[in-house]
């Protein structure tokens, strides 16, 4: 799910104020409690409660089962899609977000607060998700959905510095070591590209996070392929690119496997890990096999002293692109 959708205005919204300046000053004193104490607990809840969040102007994006609303520039509010405020349970326990995933730096999905099925977290600010928006996915045909992926999606990501792709693997190598009890691990949900966004040339994962996986090494570069290249949205998969789109697809590919490798990712780890990898094979127009370019790049871990390991696999990268050259 997207926190903020790309063509959310931000200059046409009105300035945040009554309930909703009110909600993150105080929202603001409780997270800044040194005991985390919820103050005034009552009067807190009265005020969410006559706060008109869900009214359409507020409304950012919505994913499988739930749906965003603005409630400041700093805060979101987190509800079931079709939510209205009288159904919440407003004597439920008002309870501060568990702050599971701490230690990751680039990650938005987490509540600082709940309420019942109510929950604020922190909004990430103007974005774009990778794939196409769930709220294009249902007022645009397919044609005009594959013409997004191809045009404007693909040579966004393409252009990302490779520092930003780093710097998300590193958090999904760190999700990789949050450990919950025994063989309870986390995953990030890859099926749906739109759980990562692109903001200020960083990216982030706003969705929740299952926290049920039995391994410590869930997250894998093949996840990643399946988020950046693989999928259109959390329903389809993305189209073949034409030769000109190629070069984005391949530049992509380039920075999350080079990523991947930096955080010390695994690369696969299952039959759907390496059906992830043959299918971006597929979508950079390289028609090795998958297990002949994972082996071919385990092989450069083995053999080569890490200073030297990025330079190598970099190398072996273009040496496929050149391999599998496009007639353009």
């Amino acid at each position: 799910m997207n926190i903020i959708s790309p063509s959310y205005n931000y200059t046409n919204s009105p300035a945040f104020s009554g309930h909703s300046r009110q909600i993150q000053t105080k929202l603001d004193r409780i997270l800044n409690s040194p005991s985390k104490a919820i103050i005034n607990e009552d009067e807190f809840i009265s005020l969410l409660k006559k706060a008109d969040i869900t009214r359409p102007d507020k409304f950012i994006e919505e994913g499988s089962h739930n749906a965003v609303y603005k409630i400041t520039r700093k805060y979101a509010a987190r509800v079931p899609i079709g939510w209205k405020k009288e159904q919440n349970d407003w004597n439920a326990a008002l309870t501060i977000g568990k702050r599971l995933f701490s230690t990751l730096r680039n990650y938005f999905g987490e509540p600082v607060l709940e309420l019942d099925k109510f929950q604020i977290l922190r909004n990430a600010g103007r974005h774009i998700p990778a794939g196409v928006p769930e709220h294009y996915s249902k007022i645009l045909s397919n044609n005009s959905m594959k013409k997004y992926y191809l045009d404007k999606y693909l040579k966004t990501f393409a252009t990302v510095p490779q520092a930003g792709y780093d710097e998300f693997a590193q958090d999904m190598a760190r999700l990789n070591d949050i450990k919950l009890g025994p063989r309870r691990y986390c995953v990030f949900d890859y099926l749906n590209p739109n759980n990562v966004i692109l903001r200020n040339g960083r990216l982030y994962l706003v969705d929740e996070i299952d926290t049920h996986a039995d391994k410590s090494y869930a997250n894998t570069t093949a996840k990643l392929l399946n988020v950046f290249i693989n999928r259109l949205n959390r329903r389809s998969e993305a189209p073949n690119a034409p030769d000109e789109k190629i070069p984005y697809v391949r530049k992509i590919f380039k920075k999350v496997v080079l990523a991947s490798e930096k955080a010390g990712l695994l690369h696969a780890d299952s039959k759907e890990d390496y059906a992830c990898w043959q299918t971006a094979l597929k979508k950079c127009r390289i028609n090795n096999e998958a297990s002949t370019v994972l082996n071919t790049i385990e092989e450069i871990e083995y053999s080569c002293p890490p200073e030297k390991r990025i330079e190598k696999v970099n190398n072996y990268l273009n040496s496929l692109f050149c391999q599998n050259h496009i007639n353009r």
